[in-house]
């Protein structure tokens, strides 16, 4: 019988890396609970040497968070959340179509800094034109190359990159909240699949959850002052 799951996240409104494997196991069904820390708080200072052993999130806790087993790091989440249920889908049935959907996860894991470091996660914020440089733009081009190819390829079943919802869509959700945040304009398939992705149930309720938040942090809202 698998322990009960605690899924350990940061601000709702900042942590892209968070809302990855959030929105993974929510979208696929996979029950678990959430304990959010916020970074530089009281709690955080308190408690995430204790909640993390990596001391970052995310963590996946089996059982008591802090006293079970940890499995940590975005990525690992997702594979070690597929392991424990392997009948929700997290990465696709077709072995081709779940390579190919581990490939395009594992390079938004390890790539793109260009538009990671100029357009951070800010949900709340609008901030149009900001943050485009060539870097960024040829990061966009990337991105949007991935998105269509896999709509070609492997989506006609679906709304998503490989038909059906899967990790590998979570791992692209922040970006296409990136793109609405910095008016980043897409035409076409890449468009249709960012608004297929805004609209995803559990895309929503975390963006919801992250606009209400009041924490302020300046590095991660470089284009916002604290007063407006």
């Amino acid at each position: 019988m698998t322990a009960a799951l605690t899924l350990v996240v940061g601000n709702k409104n900042y942590s892209s890396w968070s809302m990855r494997p959030w929105v993974a196991l929510r979208g696929c069904g996979v029950p678990f609970a959430e304990r959010v820390v916020k970074f530089e708080s009281e709690d955080w200072k308190a408690n995430i040497a204790t909640l993390s052993p990596s001391g970052l999130v995310p963590v996946l806790w089996e059982g008591a968070p802090g006293s079970g087993f940890a499995t940590w790091d975005t990525l690992a989440i997702v594979e070690r959340a597929n392991e424990l249920f392997p009948d929700k889908g997290l990465w696709p049935a077709d072995p081709q179509a779940r390579a190919r959907a581990r490939s395009v996860a594992a390079e938004m894991h390890s790539g793109f800094r260009a538009l990671r470091g100029a357009m951070p996660m800010n949900l709340r914020g609008r901030h149009p034109g900001k943050g485009m440089n060539p870097e960024v733009a040829r990061d966009i081009a990337r991105i949007t190359r991935i998105w269509t190819d896999a709509r070609a390829q492997y989506g006609p079943g679906g709304a998503y990159l490989f038909g059906a919802f899967s990790a590998a869509d979570a791992f692209y959700a922040p970006v296409a909240t990136r793109f609405m945040t910095y008016g980043v304009e897409l035409d076409g398939e890449a468009r249709a699949y960012q608004q297929a992705l805004l609209g995803n149930v559990a895309v929503k309720e975390w963006t919801a959850e992250g606009i209400r938040e009041k924490e302020f942090y300046k590095e991660d809202e470089p284009y916002t002052s604290p007063a407006a």
